[in-house]
């Protein structure tokens, strides 16, 4: 039987940003790596990452919001979804860390390359969603979701933004960082017309590359 799929995807849609700051040139910032270490650090040690949310707190001036990458964000609740963050921050339990696929890493790619022209939301030109793209490199099982932001300039700035999930019912991207089911995760960072960045970022319960075997598989996600 194959696994059953519960799809959770969203989009930073309640971030309007005043302006976007210039992408970095540190690769660090805004590799695959990078976002995937940057949810890692969340997900492990929620109660850092609320001192993270309190700076932006400490920099807002009315319901304007300014990201360490000093990416302008002009918020619909102000400082009541940051201040919601914090306290579920510092509530929340560590979670093991994500292990990143390089497939899954792909075809967040093939998604942000897709959309550099000014393209929007989490259709592709071809009508494939995160499960198909994630299929094209490998196999996934469990869950699967699916997070992409716009106009953001480091990886802190994307997982921040999406932490604070402002003017989003359920911080639905919220739940996808912290969801204990995803164990696998892949993201890419690429130039958008519109909004200057699109950070694509896929999730899954289990994943194997393709040409990788199931004991190959596990043994990556221990180191």
């Amino acid at each position: 039987m194959r696994p059953s799929t519960l799809p959770l995807f969203f989009l930073v849609l309640a971030f309007h940003p005043v302006y976007g700051g210039e992408p970095q040139s540190d690769a660090g910032n805004t590799s695959s790596r990078a976002v995937v270490r940057e949810m890692n650090l969340a997900r492990q040690n929620p109660a850092l990452y609320a001192t993270f949310v309190q700076e932006v707190r400490d920099r807002m001036s009315g319901n304007v919001m300014v990201l360490p990458g000093q990416t302008k964000i002009r918020t619909k609740e102000g400082t009541r979804a940051v201040d919601e963050a914090i306290r579920f921050l510092r509530s929340a339990q560590p979670l093991a860390p994500l292990t990143l696929s390089p497939g899954m890493s792909r075809a967040a790619a093939d998604h942000c390359a897709d959309q550099a022209d000014g393209g929007f939301g989490h259709a592709g030109r071809d009508s494939s969603h995160a499960n198909g793209r994630m299929a094209r490199y490998g196999t996934f099982g469990g869950s699967w979701g699916e997070n992409i932001s716009y106009g953001k300039a480091t990886a802190r700035d994307v997982v921040l933004a999406l932490i604070i999930d402002d003017g989003l019912s359920g911080r639905k991207h919220r739940q996808n960082i912290f969801n204990a089911n995803f164990s696998f995760a892949g993201a890419a960072f690429g130039r958008h017309a519109r909004f200057r960045t699109v950070c694509s970022m896929d999730f899954a319960g289990s994943y194997v590359e393709r040409g990788q075997s199931p004991a190959e598989a596990l043994v990556a996600r221990n180191f």
